[in-house]
């Protein structure tokens, strides 16, 4: 019996050594681990960090290569400016559109009312010093049902307080509500305040004249075509500005007897969700930069397109935006996230009185979508600010996903724009 005692306590002593030796080396390995783990993270952490620096200094070149490239370009054919000389800001953006999406975001089930106001307060800044602000109102403002083609006034209140005080509302969707819709819409954004342009139901000439820094700048807006165009009325159609060359010709005539010193074309043409810009869009703008127009900004392809400046017959300046994209919408694509403010800078001589484009530049900004259960879903935000302060370790601003996001959308916008 004592020889198994001991042979007992001979195994029993065998695995508890063993046990302790087994204990030690998974608690080695483990150690190991997560020495090795803490190492690869504090690796990715650095690229990633070294990564977020080149990525923050290529937005900052991005940008001043396009700027750079325009001003050349616009350059080229002024002159210094002198003291007498007065300058003129405007600004355009593009689409304005109100989904249901929306809608939902901005009702207060409480009080039954609507407000748009946070979708625009992070932009609102880089736009309302400008002396004339222009859009295209691509939503009817109506009574009756509100849904994707008819939002409350308090959507077209939200668009003015943000800067925005001249809208066109000649575009494809025009005649969605009717003549009665389009009617509607023009007496509820004058009542707010906004100049309105866009349809022929009281005039011939569908043209306004807005004065700044005493100058007469003339706003004409076309669009090339409706939606469901086969199933209206001539009559109807007739109630929208409708692309003609003869229409061209009678609104330029209609605005020069008016005294207009500048001339701006807004035209909704071109294919949707491309940043191509079409034969026609290009043939559209030959006649109008020969037709005597200085300035033309492109809408409904709901993406920006490129940018150029000519020169017309005079040796002037003539800018021509293709489309600067929506300014506010819920489009699914992500290309149509992607928007602009464009900056517009005109000189008025005060040597001789001529008025001609002195600088453009842009904010690129971005249709942020917090999700469902946010308290405010839908936000504007500046792209560039956005992904640089991220970049420069403000992570908090937005998800990784979305600063990817806007990188991506930053490297695509520069490609779209620079200037050959």
């Amino acid at each position: 019996m004592a020889r198994n005692r001991r042979n007992t306590r001979r195994i029993k002593s065998i695995k508890d050594v063993l046990t302790t030796k087994t204990f030690i080396i998974i608690i080695s390995i483990l150690l190991v681990i997560i020495i090795a783990s803490a190492g690869v993270n504090g690796y990715r952490a650095y690229q990633d960090q070294k990564l977020l620096a080149s990525q923050k200094e290529e937005i900052e070149k991005q940008s001043q290569e396009i700027f750079s490239q325009m001003s050349s370009s616009i350059s080229q054919t002024n002159q210094a400016i002198s003291e007498s000389d007065a300058l003129i800001k405007m600004s355009a953006v593009g689409d304005i559109l109100c989904s249901r999406d929306m809608l939902e975001d901005a009702y207060d089930e409480d009080t039954k009312t609507y407000d748009f106001s946070h979708m625009f307060n992070n932009v609102s800044g880089y736009i309302n010093n400008a002396d004339i602000v222009m859009g295209t109102m691509e939503t009817s403002i109506a009574n009756g049902e509100y849904n994707d083609k008819n939002a409350p006034v308090e959507f077209a209140r939200a668009v003015k307080d943000s800067g925005v005080n001249l809208v066109t509302t000649a575009h494809n969707h025009s005649l969605d509500n009717g003549v009665t819709g389009l009617q509607e819409t023009r007496d509820n954004l004058e009542e707010i305040g906004f100049d309105v342009i866009g349809d022929k139901m009281e005039t011939s000439n569908a043209v306004v004249i807005r004065e700044a820094k005493n100058t007469k700048i003339a706003f004409l807006t076309y669009t090339c075509f409706l939606d469901n165009e086969g199933q209206k009325s001539k009559d109807e159609i007739n109630c929208v500005n409708m692309y003609s060359k003869e229409q061209v010709k009678s609104d330029l005539e209609y605005a020069k007897e008016q005294g207009a010193e500048y001339i701006c074309v807004m035209i909704h043409w071109g294919d949707a969700i491309t940043d191509t810009v079409t034969e026609e869009q290009k043939e559209i703008a030959d006649y109008l930069v020969e037709s005597g127009v200085d300035l033309i900004i492109g809408a409904h392809p709901s993406v920006v397109q490129p940018m150029e400046v000519r020169q017309n017959k005079d040796g002037e300046n003539v800018f021509i935006a293709y489309s600067i994209g929506t300014y506010i919408s819920t489009l699914a694509a992500e290309e149509a996230r992607t928007e602009l403010v464009l900056n517009i800078e005109l000189r008025k001589s005060g040597k001789d009185g001529k008025v001609t484009l002195n600088k453009v530049d842009y904010t690129p900004i971005y249709m942020l979508d917090n999700g469902e259960q946010a308290e405010d879903r839908f936000k504007l935000i500046d792209m560039k600010g956005t992904a640089t302060s991220y970049a420069s370790g403000n992570t908090d601003i937005v998800t990784r996903e979305t600063y990817d996001k806007l990188v991506k959308a930053l490297k695509k916008l520069n490609d779209i724009l620079k200037i050959e």
